[in-house]
């Protein structure tokens, strides 16, 4: 099964920022992507005989772009980083094999400042796994 963590080193590989963390932000730091749980608000499908015959397991999660105090800067980098998800295809990470990414909407969601005025975006997506290939 894949955790925050595999998420996050995915998440690292893609070169948008050198700042990724699970759970709670550590330092407020700027240009930083969160990985979070999400908790998939469809079916993914059930295989005939249950979900133990599926091909595929699936993860959902919620990413929160925390950039900078520049508006437009924020959206380009949440931007950015949505692309490169939407575009990920056949990739293996800490041996999971991921198959496609499903985001559940067309641009990231803009949430706001925080309390120190750094622009935030919300990415909500659901990974889908090739079950059982973790090494």
């Amino acid at each position: 099964m894949m955790l925050l963590r595999d998420a996050q080193d995915f998440i690292d590989t893609l070169g948008i920022t050198e700042n990724s963390y699970c759970g709670k932000m550590p330092d407020k730091q700027k240009k930083a992507i969160g990985v979070y749980h999400l908790k998939p608000s469809h079916d993914s499908g059930t295989a005939l005989g249950g979900k133990q015959n599926r091909s595929y397991e699936t993860k959902g999660i919620s990413f929160l772009v925390h950039w900078n105090e520049s508006p437009s800067e924020s959206e380009d980098s949440a931007i950015r980083f949505q692309e490169a998800l939407s575009g990920c295809r056949d990739v293996t990470i800490n041996g999971h094999e991921i198959k496609f990414i499903h985001i559940s909407y067309d641009e990231p969601i803009p949430v706001g400042t925080d309390d120190n005025g750094i622009y935030e975006y919300v990415i909500e997506c659901v990974f889908y796994l090739r079950k059982g290939n973790e090494e």
